[in-house]
């Protein structure tokens, strides 16, 4: 397949840039792993150390030319951490939740054993009193021993009338014990969980209402605790649908601009406020910086594939003068004359696809045998398995989309001017040099 070719020519210049991309969006996410774990107390020194040490390898990998790897790696560090992320924040949401059922089972018994002790008219040790108003399970205990007996019976029936149900009351014990079965109420669970995660993800969107609410439905008669329990349902699963919605807009937009800054675009004046945006701003402003950072990468790799392409074929002999790659990227195309072979050459045009084929120059209507352009196609195959060699050498790359076989097509012939000069349009002829 030496005739006419398609190809697509990657330079090692295109090819740190995408790698630099990819470790930007993975040092936004490492930072927003960091930034969010720390606030919600679910990371630790050794676990940010150990992140860093394999963000730093994947920063290696590009020291190393070892480009494929980077690519490969970097999108599974991101992800990962998004993952690991949001595991810490769901136990960790758990665990608060868990917490805040527990401190306020114990402040109710606190409560109700201080009014006990209060009322039975003896005097109360201040250190113990102190301890039972701020629901201290020890000062707990330790009250309700010193307690008489008829004492004790006033905090239970004070306890259970808390959870008075159609079935009646229960004792102290019963009523430590329905406190606890409540708590596994899956919908009590997962309301309860569900407020931790949106305070962690959007501190200002909870609503101190549904606390208030949801202890509301822990003492309410059943029909009216289904009620109440529905409603939270609803509302909080919107909320914390809303706020997940708006944490991945804004994640997307900040891992967007880290590559932009990487490849070196001006966004520092249109984003100074992310954090304040809202879901449908955070996109809007993601899809226009991933536009603009498209444009520039496109014209960066065009402008990088033309310059590498022309020096490799300046050393195989072909001719180059100064301007060609200007006259190429104002004409779409440019002809260059083969050193060894006058006669000879190859025309490249297009921009992010580059159809390469030989040609053949004729003066005055007379040009090279049409025999031997076979031999100039065969010979023009072994130039572009040079090209590849030499491109990979620089650590980038020609892949070709498409080729046509020899004689496919019959040779383009380029005529030249009588003088012995092609029109200078297509081959600028500006101090003339071979760089074989």
């Amino acid at each position: 397949m030496s005739g006419p070719k398609v190809v697509r020519i990657v330079t090692r210049e295109e090819l740190i840039d995408i790698c630099h991309g990819h470790l930007a969006r993975v040092d936004a996410a490492l930072d927003r792993w960091i930034r969010v774990g720390q606030r919600n107390d679910c990371l630790d020194d050794a676990a940010i150390a150990q992140t860093r040490s394999r963000r730093d390898k994947l920063a290696a990998l590009i020291a190393a030319d070892r480009f494929m790897d980077l690519q490969k790696q970097a999108p599974q560090e991101e992800q990962f951490l998004r993952d690991d992320l949001d595991h810490r924040l769901a136990a960790a949401a758990a665990a608060q939740a868990d917490a805040t059922s527990k401190a306020r089972r114990s402040a109710e018994a606190s409560a109700a054993v201080l009014s006990a002790l209060r009322n039975s008219g003896n005097p109360i040790d201040p250190e113990l009193e102190q301890g039972l108003a701020r629901g201290d399970p020890d000062a707990t205990s330790r009250a309700l021993l010193a307690l008489a007996p008829k004492a004790r019976e006033g905090v239970d029936r004070q306890l259970a009338s808390r959870l008075k149900t159609d079935e009646g009351s229960s004792s102290f014990a019963g009523w430590l014990a329905s406190a606890h079965e409540e708590e596994r109420d899956p919908a009590v669970t997962r309301i309860s969980v569900r407020i931790a995660q949106i305070r962690q993800i959007a501190p200002g969107a909870v609503r101190e209402v549904w606390e208030d609410r949801l202890a509301q439905a822990r003492s309410a008669l059943r029909e009216r605790r289904h009620l109440i329990l529905d409603a939270l349902e609803i509302e909080t699963g919107r909320s914390l649908t809303a706020a997940r919605e708006r944490e991945e807009a804004l994640t997307a937009l900040t891992a967007i601009i880290a590559q932009a800054r990487v490849a070196g675009l001006d966004v520092e004046a249109g984003f100074e406020a992310v954090e304040a945006l809202s879901t449908e701003a955070a996109r809007s402003k993601t899809a226009a910086v991933e536009s603009a950072l498209l444009d520039h990468r496109n014209a960066a790799a065009v402008a990088a594939s033309r310059d590498a392409l022309l020096s490799a074929l300046g050393e195989l002999g072909y001719e180059l003068t100064e301007g060609m790659a200007t006259a190429w990227a104002t004409d779409g195309r440019l002809v260059l004359r083969s050193g060894a072979r006058p006669d000879y050459g190859v025309e490249v045009s297009g921009s992010e696809r580059v159809q390469m084929k030989p040609v053949a120059f004729e003066r005055g209507g007379i040009g090279p045998d049409a025999a031997r352009d076979r031999d100039a196609e065969t010979i023009w195959c072994g130039d572009v398995s040079r090209l590849q060699s030499a491109l990979a050498a620089e650590g980038g790359g020609l892949h070709i989309e498409r080729a046509l076989p020899v004689g496919a097509v019959p040779l383009k012939r380029i005529a030249l001017a009588p003088d012995g000069d092609e029109a200078r349009a297509s081959m600028p002829s500006l101090k003339s040099k071979s760089l074989r």
